[in-house]
């Protein structure tokens, strides 16, 4: 019997495993999939490598403490290269461009010469993303385990505040009817859900323009494969194909793991890194608590999200093309909702994506819980159907791409579709979400210690237990689980003093 069960070979799962070696404790992780990664997932396809999660990655900027956890994990460091653009993305409006420049002031110029009528606004967008600039992730210790002089640390991102308390209670939607010019709006709005609060957005630009947001060169493929080794390396054990049936409970401790080949395996310890709905699933729903509860249940003030993620091959190179454009095109439809803006992933600068001479691209649309029931219900009633949905969008997709790049007409052919219920199907996520719930304004802020109340032996992790989720939060609350895990016996001494 190993010290530490972890249910879950995400990110969370893991950096949970990885954490549990370094401090000491014996772990082994069970995952129901062939391959360990979540959502943090890739696949090959007619000699493409699709990569369905991560555009960009909070904390590459050393200086940060998610940049120590993800060099603990092997994730960054020793020599791991990283994509620097000087654009995070192009937006597009007919034919007017704008672009998130890392250099703050040139991107204000930019904007003051498309939009002059929008001056006032445009500063004051800019300042609030320099402002965002202070912020740091606290990684390294949960909020009750830090001390005076950690809280002190955290006084650096006092500059933020004044921008927080102004737009804390606005979302996208409604920050973007301060301007006027089109373009700047889509600029502001881009790809996240129109419910999210505006801060998001400062948040995303400010971390992209300090060096904090960009990309370790293999993208998902590279983050899973480094986590993997890197737990193996240390002694850590991995079960693939072990789909956790049912968590027994003994004494307010989970005693033993069920799994649906109709396995078992004793525990010490658990840590349960699976969506929430998932987790609850397996102890029982009388162990979710008031804070899952309520979001699981106020769909307007914690809504969540996923994509229609569409990729296409290229018969020629597109290093030419944007790195991500936003742009307008002609109405289409997708689950009964119009829509008339597509992004597009241009992957020409993973060598390894594509097939030499020839292009990667990914469009991605948002999608909500609503178009999750359509996909869900399309699938489960008419396979046909579903799969015919998918021929006629795509069908959609490709003309109006061809459209926009003339110069690609039939050059593009189309390689894999993602729906929300492709996101449930393969990863488990819950309604397709591939992040937590959204974090809208109006509303407390999220958070989860992953404690349930009436278990002593059991921690939840996950990007679940942090408003709005991601990948960061998968790290940092795999990480604190195993924290909160040997404080509860008294040995947080011991966390991280085994050397790698």
């Amino acid at each position: 019997m190993k010290d530490v069960t972890i249910i879950g070979g995400g990110i969370s799962g893991l950096t949970a495993g990885i954490y549990a070696q370094l401090s000491g404790l014996q772990s082994e992780i069970y995952e129901r999939h062939t391959i360990v990664g979540g959502q943090c997932t890739s696949w090959m396809r007619n000699g493409f490598h699709i990569d369905n999660c991560v555009h960009w990655m909070t904390g590459t900027n050393p200086k940060t403490e998610l940049y120590q956890l993800w060099t603990d994990v092997g994730v960054l460091g020793n020599g791991q290269e990283l994509l620097k653009h000087d654009y995070f993305l192009q937006v597009n409006i007919d034919g007017v461009k704008a672009h998130v420049w890392r250099d703050l002031n040139k991107m204000q110029d930019e904007l003051l010469a498309i939009a002059p009528e929008d001056a006032k606004e445009i500063r004051s967008f800019i300042k609030a993303i320099k402002d965002f600039q202070a912020i740091s992730i606290p990684a390294l210790k949960p909020n009750e385990q830090m001390n005076f002089g950690d809280k002190i640390k955290m006084l650096s991102m006092i500059k933020a505040l004044p921008v927080a308390r102004k737009f804390g209670t606005m979302s996208i939607d409604d920050y973007i009817k301060r301007f006027k010019n089109p373009t700047i709006k889509a600029l502001i709005s881009n790809y996240l859900p129109k419910q999210y609060y505006v801060l998001a957005t400062f948040f995303m630009y400010a971390m992209f323009t300090t060096g904090n947001a960009d990309l370790p060169l293999g993208g998902s493929d590279m983050i899973t494969n480094r986590m993997r080794d890197t737990y193996l390396s240390l002694g850590g054990e991995i079960h693939c194909r072990k789909k956790a049936n049912k968590f027994v409970i003994e004494n307010q401790r989970v005693t033993k793991v069920e799994f649906e080949d109709g396995s078992a395996t004793e525990t010490k310890n658990v840590i349960c890194t699976t969506d929430p709905s998932v987790s609850f699933a397996l102890l029982g729903e009388t162990y979710m608590d008031a804070i899952f509860r309520k979001c699981y249940a106020d769909k307007k003030s914690y809504p969540i999200f996923s994509e229609v993620n569409v990729y296409f091959s290229v018969e020629t190179s597109i290093a030419h093309l944007p790195i991500m454009e936003l742009f307008n095109c002609e109405p289409f439809e997708i689950a009964n909702k119009t829509h008339s803006v597509l992004c597009m992933n241009n992957y020409a600068d993973e060598p390894n994506f594509a097939p030499e001479g020839k292009g990667l691209m990914q469009i991605l649309v948002v999608q909500y819980e609503e178009d999750y029931e359509y996909w869900n219900n399309l699938y489960t009633t008419d396979k046909e159907a579903y799969r015919q949905a998918k021929t006629a969008l795509v069908k959609e997709i490709q003309s109006r791409l061809e459209k926009h790049y003339p110069e690609l007409q039939g050059k593009l052919t189309e390689i894999e579709c993602v729906t929300p219920k492709s996101f449930n199907r393969f990863t488990g996520a819950y309604k397709g979400s591939y992040m937590g719930f959204v974090q809208t304004p109006h509303v407390e802020k999220m958070t989860h210690t992953g404690i349930i109340d009436g278990l002593n032996n059991f921690h939840l992790a996950g990007q679940w237990l942090l408003t709005p989720g991601g990948l960061p939060n998968a790290l940092i609350t795999g990480r604190w689980a195993v924290q909160r895990l040997l404080q509860r016996e008294n040995r947080l001494h011991d966390f991280c003093c085994k050397k790698k």
